[in-house]
């Protein structure tokens, strides 16, 4: 593990190839990222058929679908009726009960909470019902519960898209399977592909330079990062881990070359 020190002795403020669940790390120059925003940003802007409020967007495993599903939900919106899209990002793979997706809802919204999921639920209709207040709920994972999003989606149908839903899922080859009867609002699906060579060695460079590196090609050689970018057969999260993994024998490499052992006294 790099120390601090071992960082700085190589012009770094942080380790670069940490993986943090944190949108500031959303790198836009991979091409199949920014189409899926943009055109996840068109199917929330879209007033068009409310009975179709729910989009499902399909990538390989390691493919950044996390950071671009936390990038959708954090976004600004503005659709044309002047109303504020309130996002909401939940990692249903860690979701383990229904209310605690209902209690999230609640929060967003910014309402008091209820004892009951009928209260939630209730309170999360009266409320979109009498503000201009827009929700949208992009899950990353299968639904947790799928009778309460339901009911949510049903609701929106009869009050003008009010609610929109996104899903990430990894199952390319039967995803609409993964969300059972909610397939009766679904009126996007977009598959997306894993970044090629060029684009995972980009990231690589563009975290070192965030992380302070003068000089990124001095730390990581294009071949050493082409290398890095082919192992890691189009997971993001692979790269991270070859590159760290990389980083850290390159200064221990330097840290033995620079180390004079002690020869003991010289004799006179």
């Amino acid at each position: 593990m790099l120390s601090t020190l071992d960082l700085l002795s190589v012009g770094l403020l942080e380790h670069p190839f940490l993986h943090y669940p944190d949108t500031r790390f959303f790198y836009p120059s991979i091409n199949e990222q920014r189409r899926v925003l943009e055109v996840a940003s068109s199917f929330i802007l879209d007033q068009k058929d409310p009975s179709k409020n729910l989009g499902v967007i399909a990538g390989a495993v390691g493919s950044g679908k996390s950071m671009l599903a936390m990038k959708v939900a954090s976004s600004r919106y503005l659709t044309s009726a002047r109303a504020s899209v309130l996002g909401l990002y939940m990692n249903t793979n860690t979701v383990t009960e229904p209310r605690h997706f209902l209690m999230a809802v609640v929060e967003t919204l910014g309402l008091p909470s209820a004892r009951s999921n009928a209260n939630r639920i209730e309170s999360i209709f009266e409320h979109l019902d009498e503000h201009n207040d827009e929700l949208l709920l992009v899950l990353d994972g299968p639904p947790v519960d799928q009778e309460y999003l339901t009911q949510l989606l049903s609701w929106s149908v009869e009050h003008t898209k009010k609610i929109r839903t996104l899903i990430f899922l990894q199952d390319l080859n039967n995803t609409t399977s993964n969300i059972g009867g909610l397939n009766q609002f679904l009126g996007l699906y977009v598959p997306f592909r894993s970044p090629g060579l060029q684009e995972v060695a980009s990231l690589l460079y563009a975290r070192l330079r965030m992380a302070g590196a003068a000089d990124p090609l001095a730390l990581l050689p294009e071949q050493a990062a082409l290398s890095i970018a082919d192992q890691a057969k189009g997971s993001l999260t692979n790269a991270l881990s070859l590159a760290s993994a990389y980083l850290e024998e390159q200064i221990e490499s330097k840290k033995s070359r620079l180390f004079i052992p002690d020869l003991g006294p010289r004799p006179f």
